[in-house]
């Protein structure tokens, strides 16, 4: 029966009861005892084809469903059927996940109030020691997800996650792109946990370690087969070569600028969300640097639509996650300081993940995602610094005269075809030149389904002295 039905329906009822009453001389307060009790016996058909409806959660108010059939809120979840994501079974592994992160985050409330100890996962910088414990359990995690197909005989475990991601403004520009991505990322560890066990976290990528190389940036250990593999094309060494679905392309340094020290360090100095959410103040946008990391990777990290498609997009969240943490630990209150003027980041709007034609369930509010219980199911170790010997990993080093550290260089024996042209005797690290660029365009688009907008993180941001050409500036 749909609402329209519903609605004729119940209509109808009330004229016939009217009728009969008036006829028959019954009380009008007897009609409606006996159209309640007719109600509740049909209401359990009216709510299982009401379920049947492709509903979508996020432009409503949260007591919708608590004040029960309410027509005017289901007009407003129906939804068309083009959805990337329409099968069941990959809408109740969403949801299961949810469910997940929302009893464990009770458990460990529940727990706080008495006091007991709580064994809660930890989220250390990729390259801190020991390797074996930190990136490496990482890395074969993403691999099995990504060669898990157990959800859908046709898309990896791995992409049903990675498609849910597709740079909008209701996930981006405003203060729910901090709770969103929070709960987005609890979500993949849970997704990874679920093939790998409980174990696995993901490391966090603090590209200030990167940064602080200057001009030697695109040479970083990071993007060498211990690591990330290929930095400048389709991805065909390490880890996360030839994975079944979408192809990875990168091109390193060739625009952008990854997150200075002095970037970190002036956000942590405002005392509220309003004033590091906000485009015009770009010294304290974190959510500006943010982008910036995502255009400096290139490829396929430039596009909103496909960038969670490369393993080292989850990386590059955790650091942009643990630096929210940081600020919310600086000042007072953080769970109830929501800026409240973003039209798309209304406060009660509930997350949505866009490709799912599914309500997740239970459904998580914008604000819901500043709590205290979702921050507490992970703690940070502390960036590597001198002072804790640079997180004891093999890959960094602590610069003396700046008491920073600094991440190592790829080794001489692991280069790549494109760091003859990339590097240059003397000068700034140039990219490939503008053939291969645009090899790599094609590429790219081909991989992207028709249609599909390439949703660009905001070029606006980026440093304006960066360099060379993005991939999508070809």
């Amino acid at each position: 029966m749909c609402i329209y039905q519903q609605k004729t329906f119940k209509s109808h009822l009330f004229r016939v009861f009217n009728r009969f009453g008036s006829r028959m001389h019954i009380d009008r307060t007897l009609v409606c005892l006996l159209l309640t009790v007719l109600l509740v016996a049909i209401l359990p058909n009216i709510e299982a084809e009401i379920s049947s409806f492709q509903i979508n959660s996020t432009d409503h108010k949260t007591d919708c469903f608590e004040r029960g059939i309410n027509i005017i809120c289901f007009k407003k979840f129906l939804q068309p059927v083009a959805e990337t994501l329409n099968d069941t079974s990959s809408s109740n592994f969403l949801n299961a996940l949810l469910r997940k992160i929302n009893s464990e985050s009770d458990t460990a409330a529940k727990s706080r109030h008495r006091r007991k100890a709580v064994n809660v996962l930890v989220r250390r910088e990729l390259r801190a020691g020991p390797y074996e414990t930190n990136f490496l359990r990482y890395a074969l995690a993403v691999r099995r997800l990504k060669n898990h197909f157990g959800i859908r005989p046709d898309m990896s475990t791995y992409d049903i996650i990675a498609v849910i991601h597709t740079g909008s403004t209701r996930e981006h520009r405003g203060p729910a792109f901090f709770s969103w991505h929070r709960i987005y990322l609890l979500l993949y560890e849970a997704a990874l946990q679920s093939v790998f066990g409980r174990g696995v976290t993901v490391p966090y990528w603090d590209s200030s370690l990167d940064e602080a190389m200057g001009n030697r940036q695109a040479r970083t250990i990071l993007f060498s087969n211990k690591y990330f593999g290929t930095p400048f094309g389709e991805v065909t060494d390490g880890f996360f070569a030839n994975l079944p679905g979408m192809k990875i392309r990168r091109n390193i340094g060739a625009t952008a600028a990854l997150i200075p020290k002095n970037g970190i360090a002036a956000v942590l100095t405002r005392t509220s969300h309003s004033q590091i959410v906000r485009r015009d103040q770009r010294r304290y946008y974190w959510e500006g640097y943010h982008d910036r990391v995502h255009r400096w990777v290139d490829g396929t990290m430039a596009s909103g639509t496909i960038a969670a498609f490369d393993p080292i997009f989850w990386c590059h969240h955790a650091f942009v996650d643990y630096v929210w943490e940081l600020f919310r630990k600086r000042i007072s209150n953080a769970p109830a300081d929501y800026p409240l003027d973003f039209e798309e980041h209304p406060p009660e709007g509930q997350m949505r993940f866009n490709s799912y034609k599914y309500r997740p369930n239970p459904p998580i509010t914008n604000r819901e995602g500043f709590r205290n219980k979702y921050a507490r199911l992970r703690r940070y170790a502390p960036a590597p610094s001198c002072q804790n010997l640079c997180s004891n990993s093999q890959d960094l080093y602590c610069n003396g005269m700046r008491d920073i550290c600094v991440s190592l260089e790829r080794v001489n024996g692991e280069t790549f075809a494109q760091d003859v042209a990339a590097f240059p005797a003397f000068g700034v690290p140039q990219g490939p030149d503008y053939t291969t660029l645009q090899a790599i365009q094609q590429a790219i688009l081909q991989d992207m389904p028709a249609g599909m907008p390439l949703n660009l993180f905001d070029v606006d941001e980026i440093d304006p002295n960066t360099r060379g050409l993005s991939v999508f500036d070809v």
